[in-house]
């Protein structure tokens, strides 16, 4: 499931804002404006407008996207006809054309052709290399005083619920160039099969050791009784440290934060992928590669291949996000109705407390080509997104997550999502809610949740299991929620200390030396070269533009004190 995860961020200034109790003004079907302000007319001078206004005649804009292995559509839709194309038709007055998709996989690649040729859609999803490279190319619009004017309030609440950062990271020289999609993070948690567990006797993991001896009898002590050495112990995937199967949980076990910027002993900001701590996790991995704990071909498997494991019942372990248990664990759950998964907080392998990974609650950003007919058509999409999500209309079974199960969020292009949403918002209402027996205070994302929690504690695990997956992440006690609630309570969260934009040398290098560290890792996991070859990787690492790119970074820093 995506995400239905924004989470609070370590980062966030202040968590005053209220953002679910907050108002917003109904949808509007007053006449609508048909005309746009420059993008650079002055604040203070924006003439009003319905951020909900329908265009009549409709508008037709374009757009690219990827489309993950997860994006369900009932029978007779897909990403062209489904409640939310006819829901942006009707109440705005906008019609997407997508010129192409991609899978995840591809997209990139694919999208980072069309930026070099120039040809771009008028509203497409880019990271924030692309987003720099296309503010040098002069190829966005720029958005500033079409925000001011569009947004709705509730849009700007949501956005501004990290304190600014999210639109910080999207203005260049004065200017916003990007709509940011943001989505706080708190960290992987440790996803463990409880009924082989208990099938084993084993006892719930408190450190990482345990860890490695539940991952060691899940592979040899055959948990799903089939009688057949058909069982691994911890899910991998050929990246490493993103999409499903990543390890990077276990590399925060052992406090080692790759592809993380982190800061040292003496406050500098440093790469945490050369890190000293680096070099025993690799080797910890190569042992349990080599006894066949991790499947023997994770090099050459993406994460939709970890998944496919996965919900064949393959795997025990698996660290991750919060929201696993809606995908993949309820579809390994329709095929073993045993399966059963619950949380854990990342265990350390020593009496220190293990810190996770947080990322910087942007991920992507929606641009608008510069030139663009409609500009401002993005940023309406993107109020009635937020509005139909968690507005005074949002209606969660209709737009967000059906009855059934099937994510419809999933489908809008543009996107945001309220930093403090899930934690500790939604995860202290309903369990205020669950404990007192009284769900009045509760919005109707929540109100839904609660319904499916007490659902699920009558003995009803919904259809395709829905109940229990809401459960299993945001229940009181032995959820994810409580897991990274606990996190964010006990100051486990170890903050990513880099969110800029690219440096001059990470635009021209870091490709390469992302690739060198995703090759020389694999390669000392699988046994190829000696653990000891880490320390010629960091030699040549810093030689090949990794010292230029943290001496950049930490002239950054010091912008920002």
């Amino acid at each position: 499931m995506k995400k239905r995860n924004s989470k609070s961020l370590v980062l966030i200034s202040s968590a005053s804002f209220t953002l679910l109790a907050s108002a917003c003004s109904t949808i509007s079907t007053t006449e609508p404006s048909k005309t746009s302000m420059a993008p650079t007319e002055s604040a203070t001078t924006i003439k009003k407008v319905d951020p909900f206004g329908k265009y009549d005649p409709p508008i037709e804009v374009t757009a690219v996207r990827s489309v993950g292995a997860s994006v369900k559509y009932n029978p007779g839709e897909d990403l062209d006809n489904n409640v939310w194309t006819k829901e942006f038709l009707n109440t705005l007055g906008i019609k997407i054309k997508y010129t192409w998709t991609a899978p995840d996989a591809q997209y990139q690649q694919k999208l980072n052709l069309s930026i070099a040729s120039g040809e771009i859609a008028d509203i497409t999803a880019v990271n924030t290399t692309q987003l720099k490279q296309m503010e040098e190319s002069g190829q966005l619009e720029d958005l500033t005083g079409l925000y001011e004017q569009y947004a709705a309030p509730f849009t700007k609440e949501i956005i501004n619920q990290d304190g600014g950062l999210a639109l910080k990271s999207a203005t260049f020289k004065g200017k916003l160039l990007a709509l940011p999609y943001t989505a706080g993070s708190l960290g992987d948690v440790l996803w463990i099969r409880m009924d082989w567990l208990k099938k084993l006797n084993l006892p719930e993991p408190k450190t990482m050791d345990d860890v490695l001896k539940i991952s060691e009898a899940f592979f040899a002590k055959d948990p799903d009784g089939n009688g057949k050495n058909d069982t691994l112990g911890i899910a991998a995937n050929k990246q490493i440290f993103e999409d499903m199967g990543s390890l990077r949980g276990f590399f925060n076990g052992y406090h080692a934060y790759p592809g993380a910027w982190i800061k040292d002993a003496s406050g500098k900001v440093v790469s945490g992928s050369i890190q000293p701590e680096i070099k025993p996790v690799l080797a910890k991995l190569r042992d349990l590669y080599k006894a066949g704990q991790i499947d023997k071909e994770f090099p050459v498997k993406d994460g939709g291949k970890a998944v496919e494991s996965v919900i064949a019942g393959k795997y025990g372990i698996m660290f991750g996000s919060d929201w696993f248990p809606y995908y993949p664990f309820v579809d390994g759950k329709t095929k073993d109705p045993n399966m059963e998964w619950k949380a854990f907080a990342i265990p350390s392998i020593d009496d220190k407390p293990a810190k996770v990974t947080v990322a910087f609650p942007v991920s992507k950003y929606f641009v608008v080509k510069k030139g663009s007919k409609h500009p401002e058509a993005a940023i309406k999409l993107l109020n009635l997104f937020c509005e139909k999500e968690w507005g005074k209309t949002a209606d969660i079974e209709k737009y967000s997550v059906a009855k059934d199960g099937i994510e419809l969020f999933k489908y809008p292009l543009v996107q945001t999502w309220p930093a403090l949403k899930d934690i500790p918002d939604t995860y202290l209402a309903l369990k205020d809610a669950l404990e007192t027996k009284d769900p009045k205070k509760l919005n109707a994302e929540q109100k839904a949740g609660y319904d499916k929690i007490l659902g699920f504690m009558s003995g009803d695990s919904g259809i395709n299991l829905i109940n229990w997956a809401t459960m299993r992440q945001k229940a009181p006690t032995d959820s994810s929620y409580a897991v990274e609630y606990n996190y964010k309570k006990e100051n486990l969260l170890m903050v990513n200390a880099f969110y800029g934009a690219p440096t001059p040398t990470m635009k021209e290098k870091s490709s390469t030396l992302d690739k060198m560290t995703l090759e020389e890792f694999t390669k000392i996991i699988m046994g190829v070269v000696p653990v000891d070859d880490f320390d010629n990787f960091v030699t040549q690492w810093k030689k090949l533009g990794g010292d230029d790119i943290t001496n950049e970074v930490n002239v950054w820093a010091e912008t920002q004190k």
